[in-house]
């Protein structure tokens, strides 16, 4: 992935300067010619790198060493300053991940699952505490900070791995909320030819097809392609709930010279039943209930009149051409819609009815929504030396324009549910209430530049930010237009030791327009995030290892909640504070050894509040000196993976892994969710020819739990016990 060389230039230089430029491999001369006299014969050259491009999604192993992610340049993960996690394809496949939140179970500082059995009917991911925004490719998908069920839940078959960017990252993608970036890297075409195909069964009668199919369309490689796709039918943990998914994503990619890359990228997502979202109230599941424990099995909505179906697609290209070893140029295009459509039964937030301990009154909710986004980013890179200093500028803008409708629908439901007898009852429709659309545009300007100075790499960011928005709600009554221009910037400092030992620092800022106006008629302000990191790297020279150590301060401004006095309106309650560390490492330690292992503590806690309380479970509290709901102090996780190379047992294979998920609190911090360890385990075994089996457990010993409470009334039972039995026939 060199620059390579023109012209006419001494081969040291040639090696040295040109052709490795950028590039982790290195050379060693074997030979000195042949000594006869006349042409001299060039020296055998031994040229050693890692393969590792995280632009095609090329990284094998556990192991990443680059993420465009961080930078959007080809920048050794080492000489970021910032904190950033990646999991591989190889980590996922051997994980068995059925969704991105899953695949993200063993990553620093991340909480995947606050919605336990909930998280397939609203995947929200969380980093640091916030909000963790999903992008695809580098570009910006919707996230429930804005829009409700209209959050994206693309397979992870069709990825190649998943970069973590932790902290704000305005300075390169506009409006984000501070917990980070998840950047799903597609699955990309490749000259190399490729073929798999793979059945999974196991837990819940799941039934699951697949393929990925890739390589050249012509002799001389122009063309190439890739086409991954799936299909899946399951039950879920849950009475009368079923899972089930249609996917299809191809890929071509042209390469006329070898200055020139066009990828032309889709996918497709339709799942007919989404799968489970509801909750049930604090006693009877985190807390005790004179009737016994609820049934983590029980459907608390209405088997006949839920559903949940969502479609995905996304179609777009990402453009590469080179003129010259110095200037580069980039445009990334993506067009991108998901449609939710949710009927569902849900009990009242305030848990049961009055005086009784086994019923809940409900009501009947419906609600379908579109969210359309449209995003182009424009780069121009250049590389180039003043003096002693070697540059690798970076200047771009983009422009992002969403459009949102949704049409909500409630009812009341009569009689109650009893949740340790449950009769469902015909349930009647809905009246509309709300009929939402939103309009969003974003334009921005930024600039960045990477400079080394010998063993020192010093990074700084800005950018410029103009963005718009207009809420119209004809059945509440109100328009609400507003407009925000915001200046971001980050800087950050590296030093490389020779023992491959990297201390940093970095600062870095971000911004979120947000969407509506308080009681009083004034338009709500941008959440702002501010966070200072300091940490060391490490990547042991001939060591297929990486480690990561972050200690961080970061602080959100003007957070805004809804109203608890006036539906339909919000109010900013101040400032939100978390500070923790993070510690991960990924190793190859020997040819049979993988490990991955992580670590996070965090105190979060609202440490400024403009409101003098909030009304929760129909007490008036105060937030002040609160931890937000459902976020743990502790999080713990390791994974360790021995496969045998040699001998009688040669390809086969065992997996092992343990996650502690620390205790939290409800919004109140009066209900205490207790901690949980659940193991997971895998056994596989690879022929060496074409077929690979495995096995994999998931909460091997179906540990029950609650996985996080909002309040007393809103708690969410985690995932239990999953087996799955995976055959794959590669050609």
């Amino acid at each position: 992935m060199s620059t390579g060389v023109r012209g006419s230039t001494a081969l040291s230089n040639a090696l040295l300067f040109c052709l490795l430029s950028g590039t982790s491999a290195a050379y060693a001369q074997t030979s000195t010619g042949d000594g006869s006299s006349g042409a001299t014969t060039l020296p055998p050259v031994k040229v050693t790198g890692n393969r590792d491009d995280s632009r095609v999604g090329s990284a094998e192993g556990y192991v990443a060493v680059t993420a465009v992610t961080a930078t959007k340049t080809d920048t050794p993960l080492i000489e970021t300053p910032q904190s950033v996690s990646v999991v591989t394809r190889d980590q996922m496949t051997a994980q068995a991940a059925t969704s991105v939140a899953e695949a993200l179970r063993y990553t620093a500082s991340v909480l995947p699952e606050i919605r336990g059995d909930s998280t397939a009917g609203g995947p929200y991911l969380y980093s640091r505490g916030f909000v963790l925004e999903q992008f695809l490719d580098g570009t910006r998908l919707p996230s429930d900070t804005n829009f409700a069920y209209a959050v994206p839940n693309f397979d992870p078959y069709g990825l190649e791995r998943i970069d973590v960017l932790h902290g704000p990252s305005s300075v390169l993608y506009g409006q984000a909320n501070p917990g980070g970036v998840a950047n799903l890297v597609s699955k990309r075409p490749t000259t190399s030819p490729l073929h798999e195909v793979f059945v999974t069964t196991g837990s819940h009668n799941r039934a699951e097809f697949g393929f990925d199919l890739g390589g050249a369309l012509t002799q001389d490689g122009t063309l190439s392609y890739r086409l991954t796709g799936l299909g899946l039918d399951a039950d879920t943990q849950v009475n009368g709930v079923k899972q089930e998914r249609v996917y299809i994503a191809p890929a071509v990619t042209w390469k006329p010279d070898a200055n020139t890359t066009l990828t032309v990228l889709a996918k497709y997502q339709r799942d007919p039943d989404v799968g489970y979202y509801n909750y049930v109230p604090a006693s009877g599941s985190v807390l005790d209930n004179p009737n016994g424990k609820i049934s983590s099995h029980l459907n608390v909505g209405d088997p006949d009149f839920d559903h949940h179906t969502r479609n995905q697609y996304s179609v777009g290209y990402d453009f590469e051409h080179r003129f010259n070893p110095a200037w580069t140029v980039r445009q990334n295009l993506r067009y991108s819609v998901v449609s939710d459509d949710l009927a569902n039964v849900f009990p009242f937030a305030n848990g049961y009815a009055a005086g009784s301990t086994t019923t809940v009154n409900r009501y009947a909710f419906t609600n379908a929504e579109t969210a359309k986004f449209f995003t182009v980013d424009n780069q121009a890179q250049a590389k180039f030396s003043t003096g002693t200093l070697a540059h690798t500028a970076l200047f771009g803008f983009d422009f992002q324009r969403v459009l949102f409708n949704q049409t909500v629908g409630t009812n009341f439901v009569e009689p109650g549910l009893n949740l340790f007898n449950p009769v469902y009852l015909p349930i009647a429709g809905t009246t509309a209430t709300s009929n939402d659309m939103i309009r969003m545009k974003q334009f921005g300007a930024y600039a960045q530049d990477q400079i080394a100075y010998g063993k020192w790499r010093f990074l700084i960011g800005v950018r410029e930010d103009w963005a718009s928005s207009d809420d119209n709600n004809p059945l509440q009554g109100y328009l609400h237009e507003q407009s925000e221009r915001a200046f971001t910037w980050r800087t950050g400092l590296v030093y490389l030791f020779d023992s491959g030992i990297a201390p940093y620092a970095s600062y870095s800022k971000s911004f979120d327009p947000q969407i509506g106006a308080t009681f009083s008629g004034a338009p709500l302000n941008p959440t702002t995030a501010e966070q200072y990191e300091i940490g060391v790297k490490y990547q042991p020279p001939g060591y297929n290892s990486f480690i990561t150590a972050a200690l961080f301060d970061l602080r959100e401004r003007n957070v805004a909640s809804s109203d608890p006095d006036h539906f339909g309106y919000s109010v900013q309650i101040g400032q939100v504070r978390a500070r923790g560390l993070d510690l991960e490492g990924h190793a190859s330690l020997t040819d049979n050894l993988d490990l991955v292992a992580s670590y996070t503590y965090l105190n979060n806690v609202t440490t400024q509040t403009s409101l003098t309380g909030t009304t929760i479970d129909g007490a008036t509290v105060s937030l002040q000196g609160l931890e937000p709901w459902g976020i743990p102090r502790h999080v713990a996780s390791a994974w360790l993976d021995y496969t045998l190379h040699a001998g009688t047992f040669r390809g086969l294979g065992f997996g092992g892994g343990v996650r502690y998920i620390g205790a939290s609190y409800d919004q109140t911090n009066t209900i205490h969710v207790g901690s949980r360890t659940l193991i997971d385990a895998a056994v596989h075994y690879d022929t060496g020819a074409h077929w690979l089996f495995s096995l994999n457990g998931k909460n091997l010993f179906n540990r029950t739990f609650v996985a996080s409470c909002q309040s007393s009334g809103v708690c969410n039972y985690g995932d239990g016990v999953e087996v799955l039995a995976t055959a794959r026939y590669r050609w």
